[in-house]
């Protein structure tokens, strides 16, 4: 009679958690390589051997408990997400309350009144980054992924839907109404503050944002620039990113690059002239340019005046933290952070460049042409980004008031 294997303790990476699959169906049992989760490991191999390798009757999916499902949950936003790595640290950073709080209540025993102490208490959290309060805006975030994890758990019979209908009645936290802070507007940032940061960057990270306040672009798009995504049969270049803060509703974005914009990407535009689907701005480059600038810049010289053999190139081979292909947003304000800091201006971020923009171009061109620009439907929503011309109040008011 051929041997049957015992199921193995395994783990699931996306949350560190071990589990058991046993009769078809995942058992969830704990943080992996803990003494608690392994006992329940021999607990449940114990139980399921005894029963002839069949699960009990009652052991059924509608019984599933609130880590169960964040589980699940979170294997579907890792997929969902796999090109927005921040909305799925969100899901995580979410279902980590509700399995903090609620991981071994069923789903069938969590009430709406479960959800608003769950809410009180992301209120009162404060941020792993800092220690401040999470805003209100993430607070309603997180309280969203949950009811979302609930939703997603009915579509399997895992959750009542009467259970995931009565956690609507809660309500997302309003302005005025919760001791949660609100996140600060985002104001442009200064043109001279720009002008000095930018002296402190590497080379291609200042191109990034000049391309970016020459043509509105969001920061992810200037990170994804890409030769073959650029048409430049015209006298300006349209550039048209395939992936985008919109492109799952099927959208289309459109971005125009002038003269000044074309002048700036010319001479990479010529070094990925045999990669035209390489990224245009990569950290590799950067780390590249900076070395041949150390060596040239090295004091110690051989007797021909050259950089000594042992010294031209300690690279390793193998890195365990290469330089990437591209930029990301986290790494583009990273460097922002680190040339202010050496420039000795108040600390700005990426997304004040595209307000910069539209404010400028508000001002010479009126609020229908930044709504172009900026590719917003609504001129409301530009009206976010782009300021109001004080100064042409004051103005009017002089001759008129």
């Amino acid at each position: 009679m051929p041997k049957r294997n015992i199921p193995n303790y395994r783990l699931h990476k996306a949350t560190g958690q071990a589990f058991v699959e046993l009769g078809g169906r995942r058992f969830y049992l704990g943080k992996h390589g803990s003494k608690a989760s392994r006992e329940l490991y021999e607990q449940r191999i114990a139980e399921h051997l005894a029963n002839g390798r069949r699960l009990p009757p009652t052991k059924t999916m509608a019984s599933i408990s609130c880590q169960e499902l964040a589980v699940h949950y979170i294997e579907w936003a890792e997929k969902h997400h796999v090109k927005q790595p921040k909305s799925f640290r969100h899901c995580k950073k979410a279902m980590s309350f509700l399995v903090k709080h609620y991981g071994k209540v069923s789903v069938d025993e969590f009430s709406a009144r479960s959800l608003l102490y769950l809410q009180d208490h992301i209120v009162n959290s404060p941020n792993e980054r800092n220690g401040s309060p999470l805003t209100r805006n993430t607070v309603n975030r997180y309280v969203g992924l949950i009811k979302q994890a609930f939703k997603f758990g009915a579509k399997f019979g895992w959750v009542e839907p009467s259970t995931h209908c009565a956690l609507q009645v809660v309500d997302q936290l309003r302005k005025g109404h919760t001791t949660a802070p609100d996140n600060p507007d985002i104001k442009p940032v200064d043109p001279d503050v720009f002008e000095k940061t930018l002296a402190n960057l590497p080379k291609r990270v200042a191109d990034m944002c000049r391309i970016q306040r020459n043509s509105t672009m969001r920061p992810q798009d200037v990170c994804n620039l890409r030769m073959c995504d650029i048409d430049r049969s015209g006298d300006v270049w349209i550039y048209r990113p395939p992936n985008h803060k919109t492109s799952y509703l099927g959208e289309v974005l459109t971005k125009y690059i002038g003269k000044q914009g074309q002048a700036i990407l010319a001479d990479y535009l010529v070094e990925k002239e045999n990669a035209p689907e390489a990224y245009l701005f990569q950290p590799k480059d950067t780390v590249r340019d900076r070395n041949v600038e150390r060596r040239k810049n090295r004091k110690t010289l051989n007797k021909k005046g050259d950089v000594q053999l042992s010294q031209q190139n300690r690279r390793k081979e193998n890195p365990k933290r290469a330089p990437g292909e591209k930029y990301t947003t986290e790494s583009y304000n990273k460097a922002i952070g680190a040339a202010c800091q050496k420039a000795g201006v108040p600390h700005w971020t990426v997304n004040q460049i595209r307000h910069l923009s539209a404010t400028e171009i508000r001002k010479e061109h009126g609020l229908e042409a930044a709504q172009i620009m900026c590719g917003h439907k609504r001129a409301s929503t530009t009206e976010i980004y782009a300021e109001v011309d004080h100064g042409a109040g004051i103005e009017i008011a002089r001759k008129f008031g």
